[in-house]
């Protein structure tokens, strides 16, 4: 398990009225609809990053039920803006050339980054043949929480990300708008938490369906939103997260000389996390593995008490 610290971008599509969808069309049609939306919203995605800087990796992580999750490796703070532009431009395709014709269905986005090994815990799993990465920890966990969170119009943001994408010596990033605070369960101590989105409705210059509803009653309402001023947000978000303390970092690219530098504590929290997975692989070394399991030093699977590991059934 690598522990160079490193930091990930991700971010999140989730088709929105699914069950609804799933309920009220045959099989052979909804059936068709989702495996066509696991392949053209990724190449979707592969067209809208051509050209630009650093989007190269960003790539499908995984599946989760109707959610697509993108993920990439930062290696600068000027590869955000790049990677969450295209992102949000295949959606905006994806949602005029596919999603308003099903009438029912949307899309709702959320990005969010996570610091590794401190903080989070990237993890290989065992699969026939090949190993995949898994991302766990309370980084993920508000992610995916956002995601719930959101709508076809807001795309929610996580405070780290929020942070990255408002540092003033990369220039004018996307408008990022706030609304009164959050509930999330299980995170910030269950104080509120920052509600910071992008708007998926009025970068895209082609409106239909909901989208020119919502933005009518804006008018009728004459509601009028204000984008937060950048500087004064990059500041916040410096702030919330340095208050709140761990398990929140203000987040941080080794050699990137625009972002956060490393916390003063953050030797002792690697040290920490070192310590601990190679206790974790040690465990896996010399305990007993159930028939037909695979466990390799870089995974937790398989590190089980005897006790445990002799109460569970043999596989078929």
């Amino acid at each position: 398990m690598p522990n160079t610290p490193h930091l990930r971008l991700f971010l999140s599509a989730d088709l929105a009225g699914s069950t609804s969808f799933k309920q009220s069309r045959k099989s052979a049609e909804w059936q068709r609809f989702f495996t066509q939306f696991y392949r053209q919203l990724p190449a979707y995605l592969q067209e809208k990053k051509q050209g630009r800087a650093g989007c190269d990796k960003l790539n499908l992580w995984k599946t989760v039920g109707d959610e697509i999750v993108f993920s990439t490796p930062l290696a600068s703070a000027a590869m955000v803006p790049h990677c969450v532009a295209a992102f949000r431009q295949a959606v905006a395709a994806y949602r005029r050339e596919t999603i308003e014709s099903t009438k029912g269905l949307d899309i709702k986005c959320a990005g969010w980054t996570a610091g590794f090994p401190v903080g989070n815990l990237e993890v290989t799993l065992p699969t026939p043949g090949s190993a995949q990465l898994d991302y766990i920890g309370p980084g993920m966990d508000i992610g995916f929480r956002l995601v719930k969170h959101a709508s076809p119009r807001k795309m929610l943001l996580a405070v780290e990300l929020a942070y990255l994408l408002t540092i003033p010596q990369l220039g004018q990033g996307p408008a990022i708008f706030m609304d009164a605070g959050m509930f999330l369960k299980g995170v910030a101590r269950d104080q509120t938490y920052p509600c910071l989105w992008l708007d998926n409705f009025l970068d895209d210059r082609h409106h239909g369906g909901r989208e020119e509803i919502e933005l009518a009653e804006e008018k009728v309402r004459e509601t009028v939103r204000k984008s937060c001023l950048a500087p004064g947000l990059h500041k916040y978000c410096a702030r919330w997260l340095r208050d709140m303390g761990e398990p929140f970092l203000i987040p941080f690219i080794d050699g990137d000389p625009h972002v956060g530098t490393r916390p003063e504590n953050f030797a002792r929290l690697l040290a920490d996390v070192s310590a601990s997975t190679q206790g974790a692989e040690e465990l896996a070394g010399r305990t007993p593995v159930m028939k037909g399991a695979k466990v390799g030093k870089e995974s937790i699977l398989g590190a089980l008490d005897e006790r445990l590991a002799s109460k569970l059934p043999a596989p078929e």
